[in-house]
């Protein structure tokens, strides 16, 4: 008899119980699988996410602070600065000091409230300038320049201001403006220098530069750049300040009068300029060499071209050269490099000189006699110092220096104080 295979043979009730409950075990053990490996990719893709986040908020965490911090931005002013008490506290005990910190004060700290949190994230530039009530506009001049061209997102200038007595709460006020202009980038110390270094300056060398000779007492910091009022900067001053001093005292660029350390026993070959200088205030500091500066100037020996002489004897052999890249004088053309060159007891590239001029980091406007703000002629509707045609390094140079000054916010000022002269 054949077999009838499509007849299906009764299945086993209790085999088929165990299947179904077996069935639904790996049902719900599969359906956990599914949510244990949806929870798992989760965790996975969150985890990519906040490593993400981590990533850019360590690549760009200047532009976010920048951010953060220009929405929260608020300008302080107090007459309280800790750096100075600091270091007034440690140097007032001295008697040669004594008489000029006792009675030097802070006039104003003018600061962005998260001025701390700037300095932490970006590269700090101390700069120091010595101000009276006359050179207020060229300083203003100066100093806009500086912040036009630094790096907005990466640079925070402090500029200490080492003032006259003469300098009236005006004046302050225009400097102020720079901080509220330009609150992410800036902060201005206004120090009070009183009459007493009369004393020093008086009838021997100017105010500013007295003040400058003192700052390594006044300034609480490892080094600083000094720049005088008739200097423009083009480019961001990060790499000149981070320069290496080669355990030089001072970095400036060379001057042609090195006959005024001649007659002090010194025959240098690196006689340079005060006008911009990097000073190495902490080995200053520690090597004493503040007490020999105010020594000398109260050994009342006689010296020519003010402060130049003395830090280029006082600091002698440690003086390192400004490579022409950060700083070069107003000259017009190589024709006035050349003559440059010829009083120098040192050689320089002329090449290298010469590519400065056409793109450099600092402009000083050495050459103008008188300066640009201190005479007026008419000439091609422009104000300049010069009355004449021809190859004036002033005449090349007054068109940069008005272009600053009406970035500022009181060329009108500006124009009237020349209209004077």
């Amino acid at each position: 008899m054949k077999k009838n295979y499509l007849i299906k043979k009764p299945k086993n009730k209790k085999f088929s119980k165990k299947s179904n409950n077996f069935k639904r075990k790996n049902k719900r053990f599969l359906q956990k699988g599914r949510e244990y490996n949806i929870i798992h990719k989760n965790r996975i893709f969150i985890l990519i996410i906040l490593l993400f986040f981590i990533f850019i908020l360590e690549k760009y965490k200047n532009y976010i602070q920048f951010i953060f911090v220009n929405i929260t931005k608020r300008i302080i002013d107090t007459k309280y600065y800790e750096s100075f008490e600091n270091i007034k506290s440690r140097y007032i005990n001295n008697t040669l000091f004594k008489p000029y910190l006792e009675t030097i004060n802070i006039i104003s700290h003018t600061y962005n409230q998260n001025y701390k949190t700037l300095k932490k994230y970006k590269n700090n530039i101390n700069i120091c300038v010595s101000l009276n009530n006359i050179y207020v506009y060229p300083q203003l001049v100066s100093i806009e320049s500086v912040l036009i061209n630094c790096n907005k997102y990466k640079t925070y200038l402090t500029y200490h201001i080492l003032c006259a007595p003469d300098l009236t709460e005006s004046s302050l006020s225009i400097l102020k403006s720079l901080v509220y202009k330009y609150p992410l980038n800036i902060e201005i110390i206004f120090y009070n220098m009183t009459n007493n270094f009369k004393q020093l300056y008086n009838f021997r060398i100017s105010q500013a530069a007295a003040y400058r000779l003192a700052s390594p007492i006044i300034i609480d910091e490892d080094r600083i750049i000094h720049l005088d009022g008739d200097t423009l900067t083009f480019k961001d001053l990060t790499k000149m300040y981070k320069l290496d001093f080669n355990n030089n005292y001072i970095i400036g660029f060379l001057d042609l009068l090195s006959e005024g350390v001649d007659y002090l026993g010194i025959n240098s070959k690196t006689y340079i300029n005060s006008g911009v200088i990097l000073l190495n205030l902490e080995k200053i500091r520690n090597d004493n060499k503040t007490i020999d500066l105010f020594n000398f100037l109260n050994s009342g020996k006689k010296f020519t071209h003010q402060d130049q002489t003395i830090i280029n004897y006082i600091f002698y052999p440690k003086i390192g050269i400004l490579p022409s890249e950060y700083v070069i004088w107003n000259f017009y053309d190589e024709s006035d490099i050349k003559k440059y060159l010829s009083y120098l007891r040192t050689e320089l590239n002329i090449t290298e000189l010469a590519e400065s001029l056409k793109n450099p980091t600092i402009i000083h406007l050495v050459l103008c006699t008188p300066k640009i703000w201190e005479n007026k002629s008419i000439y091609n509707n422009l104000y300049t110092t010069c009355g004449q045609r021809g190859n004036c390094s002033c005449e090349k140079y007054i068109n940069l220096w008005h272009f600053y000054a009406n970035k500022t916010d009181y060329y009108e000022e500006i124009k009237n104080f020349i209209e004077k002269k």
